[in-house]
Order: C-alpha cells, then sequence, then structure tokens
C-alpha cells in the first residue's frame, strides 16, 4: 500500500503497526532500474547489511503479493 508505514527496530520491523520478527521479506513491484537504486552507496540496504539484520535485493519476473484485505480510513481526506 503506498501509505503502510515501516518501522525497523533490529532484527523486527513493524508494518502498519503489525510487528513481524525476522527473517522476513519485503517485495515491491516496479520499474527495475529504480528499485535497483536501493542498492546505493549509503542507502538503506547497505546499512542493513552491515547490520545483523542482513538485505539482499533479487530481480524477480514472477512475483506474487497478496492484495489488501484491511480497511483503509483516510485521517485528512475529505
Amino acid at each position: 500500500m503506498p501509505t503502510s508505514g515501516i518501522i525497523c527496530g533490529g532484527n523486527i520491523i513493524e508494518i502498519n503497526g503489525e510487528k513481524i520478527g525476522a527473517p522476513f521479506t519485503i517485495k515491491a513491484i516496479g520499474l527495475p532500474e529504480q528499485l535497483a537504486a536501493l542498492e546505493r552507496p549509503g542507502g538503506y540496504l547497505e546499512y542493513l547489511k552491515k547490520d545483523t539484520v542482513g538485505a539482499k535485493l533479487e530481480k524477480s519476473n514472477n512475483i506474487t503479493i497478496p492484495k489488501y484485505t484491511g480497511v483503509i480510513t483516510y485521517k485528512y481526506a475529505n
């Protein structure tokens, strides 16, 4: 979801208030050249690779992301 909030707390991440323990997989759909930019020097993936969490970026032409089944609430929209 474009409104998802993700907070990293060591080997646990919190996505929209739900805590998820390592290991975890984050999937993203987008232009490969833009997603590859996540591995830029000084970027967040580099930080995770140096930390105990670890990270790797894999390209796939076959990805499935389950649809969001929660309720979307807008705090400031009319």
